[in-house]
């Protein structure tokens, strides 16, 4: 434990071999579910005529808020998804990695099954190389819809 101490921010004992791989599966489960979930809000709250800046300040460290929120949101805020912390090819294995254990164990994973589409968009709009946050630009393309009838940006 004090070998991981020195570059881990935190280390346990998961048991058996194999379990560590399995807490990194759960854990990347939902990294790939908060950052579409990430590029949904920002384009909601843009599409609201918020402050983009102002919104990651105000949801990061909120209740709404996660750690990729804090870490991919400025990202789409600024539209600039370079230099990737984790590029969307690499990341598209490890879905198919996450999604062949989540089977393996007999699990349904309905919102990350969701998710697989977007980043699979991310790679067809050449984003390959740029970090996860890109899924914004596949978003912003995708599910942006004309605005109710009647219906006024507030300001």
């Amino acid at each position: 434990m004090s070998l991981f101490a020195d570059f881990a921010k935190q280390s346990a004992d998961l048991g058996v071999f194999g379990n560590g791989s399995r807490m990194k599966f759960v854990a990347n489960h939902l990294v790939a579910i908060h950052n579409v979930a990430t590029a949904e809000a920002m384009i909601l709250a843009q599409r609201a005529g918020l402050d983009p800046k102002m919104v990651v300040e105000m949801v990061g460290p909120g209740a709404g808020g996660s750690r990729m929120f804090q870490m991919r949101a400025p990202m789409m805020v600024e539209g600039v998804y370079e230099p990737a912390t984790m590029k969307v090819s690499t990341w598209k294995k490890d879905m198919a990695i996450i999604a062949e254990f989540a089977e393996d164990v007999g699990c349904a994973t309905p919102l990350f099954t969701l998710t697989q589409p977007v980043y699979t968009e991310a790679m067809a709009m050449g984003l390959g190389d740029q970090d996860t946050a890109a899924v914004f630009e596949v978003l912003k393309k995708s599910i942006i819809t004309g605005a109710k009838s009647g219906a006024r940006k507030r300001g």
